[in-house]
Protein backbone atom coordinates (compact mmCIF):
# COMPACT_ATOMS: atom_id res chain seq x y z
CA UNK A 1 0.00 0.00 0.00
CA UNK A 2 2.81 2.45 0.77
CA UNK A 3 3.70 3.58 -2.80
CA UNK A 4 0.02 4.40 -3.36
CA UNK A 5 -0.15 6.65 -0.31
CA UNK A 6 3.19 8.30 -0.93
CA UNK A 7 1.78 9.24 -4.36
CA UNK A 8 -1.35 10.65 -2.71
CA UNK A 9 0.80 12.57 -0.24
CA UNK A 10 2.82 14.16 -3.05
CA UNK A 11 -0.35 15.11 -4.92
CA UNK A 12 -1.70 16.86 -1.83
CA UNK A 13 1.70 18.46 -1.17
CA UNK A 14 1.82 19.93 -4.68
CA UNK A 15 -1.66 21.45 -4.27
CA UNK A 16 -1.79 22.98 -0.76
CA UNK A 17 -4.90 24.80 0.43
CA UNK A 18 -5.37 27.11 3.42
CA UNK A 19 -7.82 26.32 6.21
CA UNK A 20 -11.52 26.22 5.20
CA UNK A 21 -10.49 26.43 1.53
CA UNK A 22 -9.38 22.80 1.14
CA UNK A 23 -11.81 22.09 -1.71
CA UNK A 24 -9.50 20.10 -3.99
CA UNK A 25 -8.09 18.17 -1.05
CA UNK A 26 -11.59 17.37 0.18
CA UNK A 27 -12.65 16.07 -3.24
CA UNK A 28 -9.56 13.85 -3.41
CA UNK A 29 -10.27 12.46 0.06
CA UNK A 30 -13.97 11.79 -0.62
CA UNK A 31 -13.15 10.10 -3.94
CA UNK A 32 -10.70 7.79 -2.14
CA UNK A 33 -13.15 7.06 0.67
CA UNK A 34 -15.78 5.99 -1.85
CA UNK A 35 -13.25 3.88 -3.71
CA UNK A 36 -12.07 2.17 -0.53
CA UNK A 37 -15.65 1.30 0.43
CA UNK A 38 -16.40 3.13 3.67
CA UNK A 39 -19.93 2.64 4.96
CA UNK A 40 -20.92 6.28 5.21
CA UNK A 41 -19.48 9.70 4.37
CA UNK A 42 -20.63 12.83 6.22
CA UNK A 43 -19.68 16.44 5.42
CA UNK A 44 -20.58 18.63 8.43
CA UNK A 45 -18.47 21.53 7.14
CA UNK A 46 -17.90 22.99 3.69
CA UNK A 47 -14.51 21.25 3.56
CA UNK A 48 -13.24 18.09 5.19
CA UNK A 49 -15.17 14.85 5.66
CA UNK A 50 -16.12 12.19 8.20
CA UNK A 51 -16.20 8.50 7.29
CA UNK A 52 -17.73 5.54 9.14
CA UNK A 53 -16.32 2.03 8.88
CA UNK A 54 -18.23 -0.84 10.50
CA UNK A 55 -16.46 -3.92 11.76
CA UNK A 56 -17.97 -6.94 13.47
CA UNK A 57 -20.62 -6.06 16.05
CA UNK A 58 -21.46 -2.69 14.54
CA UNK A 59 -23.30 -1.55 17.67
CA UNK A 60 -20.30 -2.08 19.94
CA UNK A 61 -17.88 0.73 20.83
CA UNK A 62 -16.87 3.58 18.50
CA UNK A 63 -13.37 5.01 18.22
CA UNK A 64 -12.67 8.25 16.33
CA UNK A 65 -9.48 8.82 14.37
CA UNK A 66 -8.70 12.42 13.54
CA UNK A 67 -6.34 13.94 10.98
CA UNK A 68 -5.86 17.47 9.67
CA UNK A 69 -5.71 18.48 5.99
CA UNK A 70 -4.89 22.22 5.70
CA UNK A 71 -1.71 23.96 4.59
CA UNK A 72 0.07 27.18 5.62
CA UNK A 73 0.70 30.55 3.91
CA UNK A 74 4.42 29.79 3.48
CA UNK A 75 6.54 30.01 0.31
CA UNK A 76 8.15 26.58 -0.04
CA UNK A 77 11.95 26.38 -0.12
CA UNK A 78 12.69 22.64 -0.01
CA UNK A 79 13.80 22.06 -3.60
CA UNK A 80 11.80 18.83 -3.69
CA UNK A 81 10.61 17.64 -7.13
CA UNK A 82 7.04 17.58 -5.78
CA UNK A 83 7.18 21.06 -4.25
CA UNK A 84 4.10 23.22 -3.96
CA UNK A 85 2.74 24.54 -7.24
CA UNK A 86 0.80 27.27 -5.43
CA UNK A 87 2.73 30.52 -4.71
CA UNK A 88 3.05 31.40 -1.02
CA UNK A 89 1.30 28.20 0.07
CA UNK A 90 2.90 25.07 1.49
CA UNK A 91 2.30 21.96 3.57
CA UNK A 92 4.96 22.97 6.10
CA UNK A 93 3.39 21.10 9.02
CA UNK A 94 3.00 17.61 7.62
CA UNK A 95 -0.76 17.69 7.15
CA UNK A 96 -0.36 16.31 3.62
CA UNK A 97 1.36 13.27 5.11
CA UNK A 98 -1.23 13.05 7.89
CA UNK A 99 -4.10 12.96 5.38
CA UNK A 100 -2.41 10.38 3.17
CA UNK A 101 -1.55 8.22 6.18
CA UNK A 102 -5.15 8.29 7.38
CA UNK A 103 -6.35 7.23 3.95
CA UNK A 104 -3.97 4.29 4.32
CA UNK A 105 -5.60 3.47 7.65
CA UNK A 106 -9.05 3.66 6.02
CA UNK A 107 -8.12 1.31 3.17
CA UNK A 108 -6.69 -1.26 5.57
CA UNK A 109 -9.71 -1.18 7.88
CA UNK A 110 -12.16 -1.44 4.99
CA UNK A 111 -10.32 -4.56 3.81
CA UNK A 112 -10.04 -6.10 7.29
CA UNK A 113 -13.41 -5.57 8.94
CA UNK A 114 -13.23 -9.00 10.55
CA UNK A 115 -10.29 -7.87 12.69
CA UNK A 116 -12.17 -5.33 14.82
CA UNK A 117 -15.48 -5.13 16.67
CA UNK A 118 -17.39 -1.88 16.55
CA UNK A 119 -17.21 1.32 14.52
CA UNK A 120 -14.32 3.50 13.38
CA UNK A 121 -15.20 7.15 12.76
CA UNK A 122 -12.49 8.85 10.68
CA UNK A 123 -12.38 12.65 10.85
CA UNK A 124 -10.58 14.53 8.07
CA UNK A 125 -10.58 17.92 9.75
CA UNK A 126 -10.13 21.25 7.96
CA UNK A 127 -8.37 24.31 9.33
CA UNK A 128 -6.19 23.10 12.20
CA UNK A 129 -3.54 25.74 11.55
CA UNK A 130 -5.93 28.62 10.85
CA UNK A 131 -7.80 30.00 13.84
CA UNK A 132 -10.46 29.43 15.05
CA UNK A 133 -9.71 25.89 13.85
CA UNK A 134 -12.09 23.27 12.59
CA UNK A 135 -12.26 20.97 15.63
CA UNK A 136 -14.48 23.18 17.80
CA UNK A 137 -17.02 23.65 15.01
CA UNK A 138 -17.08 19.93 14.24
CA UNK A 139 -17.77 19.11 17.90
CA UNK A 140 -20.53 21.73 17.98
CA UNK A 141 -22.03 20.12 14.88
CA UNK A 142 -22.14 16.75 16.65
CA UNK A 143 -19.17 14.90 15.17
CA UNK A 144 -18.63 13.04 18.45
CA UNK A 145 -22.15 11.59 18.35
CA UNK A 146 -24.23 9.38 16.04
CA UNK A 147 -22.58 7.08 16.85
CA UNK A 148 -21.26 8.22 20.21
CA UNK A 149 -17.45 8.28 20.32
CA UNK A 150 -15.93 6.35 23.23
CA UNK A 151 -12.32 7.41 22.59
CA UNK A 152 -10.45 9.53 20.04
CA UNK A 153 -6.95 9.09 18.62
CA UNK A 154 -4.75 11.58 16.79
CA UNK A 155 -1.23 11.78 15.44
CA UNK A 156 1.36 14.34 14.30
CA UNK A 157 4.68 13.91 12.52
CA UNK A 158 7.65 15.87 13.83
CA UNK A 159 11.05 16.51 12.19
CA UNK A 160 13.99 14.78 13.87
CA UNK A 161 17.75 14.86 13.42
CA UNK A 162 18.09 11.08 13.17
CA UNK A 163 15.04 8.96 13.98
CA UNK A 164 12.39 7.93 11.45
CA UNK A 165 9.27 6.07 12.54
CA UNK A 166 9.56 6.23 16.33
CA UNK A 167 6.12 6.73 17.91
CA UNK A 168 6.22 8.94 20.97
CA UNK A 169 3.74 8.96 23.86
CA UNK A 170 3.22 11.36 26.74
CA UNK A 171 0.61 10.96 29.48
CA UNK A 172 -1.26 14.03 30.73
CA UNK A 173 -0.81 17.51 29.21
CA UNK A 174 0.90 17.18 25.82
CA UNK A 175 0.55 20.63 24.23
CA UNK A 176 -0.15 24.10 25.56
CA UNK A 177 -3.27 26.19 25.40
CA UNK A 178 -3.00 29.37 23.38
CA UNK A 179 -4.39 32.87 24.05
CA UNK A 180 -3.79 35.82 21.76
CA UNK A 181 -3.78 39.39 23.06
CA UNK A 182 -3.97 42.43 20.77
CA UNK A 183 -3.54 45.53 22.93
CA UNK A 184 -4.04 49.17 22.00
CA UNK A 185 -2.93 51.95 24.33
CA UNK A 186 -4.69 55.24 23.55
CA UNK A 187 -3.20 58.43 24.91
CA UNK A 188 -2.82 62.07 23.96
CA UNK A 189 -0.13 62.96 21.46
CA UNK A 190 1.94 66.12 21.23
CA UNK A 191 5.32 67.70 20.65
CA UNK A 192 8.30 65.75 21.94
CA UNK A 193 9.58 68.92 23.65
CA UNK A 194 6.53 69.11 25.93
CA UNK A 195 5.89 65.52 27.12
CA UNK A 196 4.18 66.83 30.25
CA UNK A 197 1.30 68.01 28.08
CA UNK A 198 0.75 64.52 26.63
CA UNK A 199 -0.41 61.14 27.80
CA UNK A 200 2.39 59.06 26.31
CA UNK A 201 1.06 55.74 24.94
CA UNK A 202 4.55 54.45 24.07
CA UNK A 203 5.80 54.74 27.63
CA UNK A 204 2.62 53.12 28.95
CA UNK A 205 2.86 50.30 26.40
CA UNK A 206 6.50 49.65 27.30
CA UNK A 207 5.64 49.55 30.99
CA UNK A 208 2.89 47.05 30.28
CA UNK A 209 5.16 44.84 28.16
CA UNK A 210 7.62 44.68 31.06
CA UNK A 211 4.90 43.98 33.60
CA UNK A 212 3.49 41.15 31.48
CA UNK A 213 6.79 39.33 31.87
CA UNK A 214 6.29 39.42 35.64
CA UNK A 215 3.24 37.16 35.35
CA UNK A 216 5.35 34.04 35.02
CA UNK A 217 8.07 35.39 37.30
CA UNK A 218 5.94 36.53 40.22
CA UNK A 219 2.29 35.51 39.88
CA UNK A 220 2.48 31.86 38.81
CA UNK A 221 3.91 28.86 40.66
CA UNK A 222 7.49 28.46 39.33
CA UNK A 223 6.82 24.74 38.86
CA UNK A 224 4.15 25.57 36.27
CA UNK A 225 4.86 26.66 32.70
CA UNK A 226 3.83 29.99 31.24
CA UNK A 227 5.12 31.20 27.87
CA UNK A 228 4.21 34.80 27.06
CA UNK A 229 6.31 36.61 24.45
CA UNK A 230 5.26 40.00 23.09
CA UNK A 231 5.93 39.56 19.39
CA UNK A 232 4.95 42.87 17.81
CA UNK A 233 4.88 46.54 18.80
CA UNK A 234 4.00 49.54 16.63
CA UNK A 235 3.70 53.27 17.32
CA UNK A 236 4.64 56.65 15.98
CA UNK A 237 6.20 57.95 12.77
CA UNK A 238 8.50 60.80 13.78
CA UNK A 239 11.32 61.16 16.34
CA UNK A 240 9.93 64.40 17.77
CA UNK A 241 6.23 63.62 17.95
CA UNK A 242 4.59 61.65 20.75
CA UNK A 243 1.77 59.71 19.04
CA UNK A 244 -1.82 59.22 20.13
CA UNK A 245 -1.63 55.45 20.38
CA UNK A 246 0.62 52.41 20.58
CA UNK A 247 -0.26 48.85 19.66
CA UNK A 248 1.36 45.56 20.60
CA UNK A 249 0.45 41.90 20.63
CA UNK A 250 1.53 38.73 22.36
CA UNK A 251 0.60 35.12 22.81
CA UNK A 252 0.27 33.22 26.08
CA UNK A 253 0.64 29.45 26.46
CA UNK A 254 0.25 27.11 29.43
CA UNK A 255 -0.64 23.49 30.20
CA UNK A 256 -3.16 23.84 33.04
CA UNK A 257 -6.63 25.47 32.67
CA UNK A 258 -6.38 27.18 36.08
CA UNK A 259 -3.02 28.72 35.13
CA UNK A 260 -4.43 29.81 31.79
CA UNK A 261 -7.22 31.70 33.57
CA UNK A 262 -4.76 33.19 36.06
CA UNK A 263 -2.63 34.59 33.23
CA UNK A 264 -5.63 36.14 31.50
CA UNK A 265 -6.85 37.73 34.73
CA UNK A 266 -3.41 39.21 35.35
CA UNK A 267 -3.26 40.75 31.85
CA UNK A 268 -6.46 42.69 32.53
CA UNK A 269 -5.32 43.63 36.04
CA UNK A 270 -2.02 44.99 34.70
CA UNK A 271 -3.88 46.98 32.03
CA UNK A 272 -6.07 48.59 34.69
CA UNK A 273 -3.04 49.57 36.75
CA UNK A 274 -1.20 51.04 33.76
CA UNK A 275 -4.29 53.06 32.87
CA UNK A 276 -4.43 54.60 36.35
CA UNK A 277 -0.74 55.45 36.43
CA UNK A 278 -0.37 56.78 32.88
CA UNK A 279 -3.71 58.40 32.21
CA UNK A 280 -4.06 56.39 29.01
CA UNK A 281 -6.80 54.01 27.98
CA UNK A 282 -5.84 50.35 27.41
CA UNK A 283 -8.05 48.28 25.12
CA UNK A 284 -7.50 44.51 25.04
CA UNK A 285 -8.75 42.21 22.32
CA UNK A 286 -8.37 38.76 23.90
CA UNK A 287 -8.77 35.83 21.53
CA UNK A 288 -9.16 32.53 23.38
CA UNK A 289 -7.49 29.91 21.20
CA UNK A 290 -7.03 26.18 21.59
CA UNK A 291 -7.06 24.50 25.01
CA UNK A 292 -4.15 22.35 26.15
CA UNK A 293 -4.17 18.85 24.67
CA UNK A 294 -4.52 16.22 27.38
CA UNK A 295 -3.72 12.52 26.93
CA UNK A 296 -5.79 10.19 29.10
CA UNK A 297 -3.22 8.30 31.25
CA UNK A 298 -4.94 4.91 31.17
CA UNK A 299 -5.63 5.02 27.45
CA UNK A 300 -2.11 6.28 26.75
CA UNK A 301 -0.55 3.38 28.62
CA UNK A 302 -2.77 0.81 26.90
CA UNK A 303 -2.17 2.31 23.44
CA UNK A 304 1.59 2.52 23.88
CA UNK A 305 1.73 -1.12 24.94
CA UNK A 306 -0.25 -2.22 21.88
CA UNK A 307 1.86 -0.16 19.47
CA UNK A 308 5.08 -1.47 21.04
CA UNK A 309 3.88 -5.05 20.57
CA UNK A 310 3.02 -4.35 16.93
CA UNK A 311 6.07 -2.31 15.87
CA UNK A 312 8.66 -3.40 18.43
CA UNK A 313 9.85 -1.72 21.62
CA UNK A 314 12.49 0.21 19.67
CA UNK A 315 9.73 1.96 17.71
CA UNK A 316 8.01 3.48 20.75
CA UNK A 317 9.18 5.82 23.49
CA UNK A 318 7.90 8.03 26.26
CA UNK A 319 8.43 11.74 25.72
CA UNK A 320 10.43 13.30 28.56
CA UNK A 321 8.55 16.58 28.30
CA UNK A 322 5.35 17.89 26.69
CA UNK A 323 5.42 20.16 23.64
CA UNK A 324 5.06 23.95 23.75
CA UNK A 325 2.96 24.37 20.60
CA UNK A 326 -0.84 24.09 20.47
CA UNK A 327 -3.26 21.69 18.76
CA UNK A 328 -7.02 21.94 18.35
CA UNK A 329 -7.32 18.16 18.80
CA UNK A 330 -7.83 19.28 22.41
CA UNK A 331 -11.41 20.37 21.68
CA UNK A 332 -12.54 16.81 20.97
CA UNK A 333 -11.58 15.69 24.46
CA UNK A 334 -12.23 18.86 26.48
CA UNK A 335 -15.64 19.74 25.07
CA UNK A 336 -17.02 16.20 25.34
CA UNK A 337 -15.03 14.72 28.23
CA UNK A 338 -13.91 11.91 25.90
CA UNK A 339 -10.63 10.10 26.62
CA UNK A 340 -8.06 10.69 23.92
CA UNK A 341 -4.49 9.96 22.91
CA UNK A 342 -2.43 12.15 20.59
CA UNK A 343 0.72 10.42 19.33
CA UNK A 344 3.85 12.05 17.92
CA UNK A 345 5.84 10.26 15.21
CA UNK A 346 9.47 11.17 14.59
CA UNK A 347 9.84 11.65 10.85
CA UNK A 348 13.51 12.40 10.26
CA UNK A 349 14.29 15.11 7.69
CA UNK A 350 15.51 15.52 4.13
CA UNK A 351 18.59 17.74 4.15
CA UNK A 352 19.29 20.21 6.95
CA UNK A 353 16.90 19.84 9.88
CA UNK A 354 14.17 22.47 9.83
CA UNK A 355 11.25 22.88 12.27
CA UNK A 356 7.56 22.63 11.49
CA UNK A 357 6.11 25.72 9.78
CA UNK A 358 9.51 26.49 8.20
CA UNK A 359 9.76 26.96 4.43
CA UNK A 360 12.46 24.29 4.33
CA UNK A 361 10.62 21.66 6.38
CA UNK A 362 10.84 18.34 4.49
CA UNK A 363 10.13 15.24 6.55
CA UNK A 364 11.01 11.69 5.48
CA UNK A 365 8.17 9.75 3.84
CA UNK A 366 9.66 6.61 5.36
CA UNK A 367 7.87 7.55 8.59
CA UNK A 368 4.45 7.12 6.99
CA UNK A 369 4.29 3.33 7.23
CA UNK A 370 4.94 3.46 10.97
CA UNK A 371 2.30 6.13 11.49
CA UNK A 372 -0.26 4.11 9.53
CA UNK A 373 0.55 0.92 11.44
CA UNK A 374 0.47 2.69 14.81
CA UNK A 375 -2.95 4.23 14.13
CA UNK A 376 -4.43 0.95 12.88
CA UNK A 377 -3.05 -0.86 15.92
CA UNK A 378 -4.33 1.77 18.37
CA UNK A 379 -7.82 1.78 16.89
CA UNK A 380 -8.24 -2.00 16.66
CA UNK A 381 -6.73 -2.53 20.11
CA UNK A 382 -9.16 -0.07 21.73
CA UNK A 383 -12.26 -1.49 20.03
CA UNK A 384 -11.43 -5.11 20.76
CA UNK A 385 -10.48 -4.43 24.37
CA UNK A 386 -13.63 -2.35 24.84
CA UNK A 387 -15.76 -5.13 23.35
CA UNK A 388 -14.23 -7.65 25.75
CA UNK A 389 -14.47 -5.22 28.71
CA UNK A 390 -10.69 -4.95 29.15
CA UNK A 391 -10.68 -1.14 29.03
Amino acid sequence: MIPEFISIRRDIHMHPEIGRKEFRTTKLIIDKLKNFGVDEIITPMETGAVALIYGAEKDSACVALRTDIDALPVEEDTGLPYSSTIPKMMHACGHDMHAAMMLGVVKYLCNNRDKFRGTVKVIFQPSEDTLPGGAKELVEKGVMENPHVDAILGMHLIPDEEQVGVVQFHSGPLTTSVDLFDITVRGKGGHGSTPHLTKDPILAACQMVTLLQQISARYVDPLETVIFPVCSIHSGDAPNVIPDEARFSGIARSYVPAIRKQVTDQVFAIAKGVEELSGTKVEINHYEGYPACYNDPRLTESTMKAVAEALGEERTEKADLPYSFSEDFSYYTEMTDTPGVFMMVKAGHIGKLMPLHNAGCAMDEGAMIYGICAMITAAVDFLNKRASHQI
